[in-house]
């Protein structure tokens, strides 16, 4: 089966069990936590091997992904659970536009080896500019 090449937006289903709230764990070669730090500047990022599966678990944060050569804004809130599943060639970047910091958590699907260029920002396309500032309030 060919891989997506679309960011899928996958709606969690919540089960509660007393004061507990479960949601469903998701198969991965390796998890990772992130905590991401209010009003930092945006970067893109484009991973060659690897699908990102991110959930939100504590504040809000903004995703911006570049696909069909358009910029796409995905708004992650804690009180709506979902998981954003980012394939591999796909660049995309974070924003904690909140007051308090974001927690993430990334179930890394790995494809093939790490690149160290995956972790590099990548430059937004110059075409593209003007839709950047209009979506992240500020320049490239």
């Amino acid at each position: 089966m060919a891989q997506s090449r679309q960011v899928e937006i996958v709606q969690l289903e919540r089960v509660s069990a007393g004061r507990t709230t479960f949601c469903q764990a998701q198969s991965s070669h390796e998890t990772l936590i992130a905590e991401l730090a209010p009003q930092q500047p945006w970067e893109l990022f484009c991973h060659r091997h690897q699908t990102d599966q991110l959930i939100l678990l504590r504040g809000s944060l903004d995703l911006v992904v570049l696909q069909n050569a358009r910029l796409e804004r995905i708004t992650l809130r804690e009180d709506e659970p979902v998981l954003v599943r980012i394939p591999p060639g796909v660049p995309h970047g974070a924003i904690n536009n909140g007051r308090r910091s974001a927690m993430v958590v990334n179930a890394v699907i790995r494809h093939g080896p790490s690149d160290p260029r995956d972790f590099r920002s990548r430059p937004v396309p110059a075409a593209l500019r003007p839709q950047w500032e209009a979506l992240t309030g500020g320049p490239a």
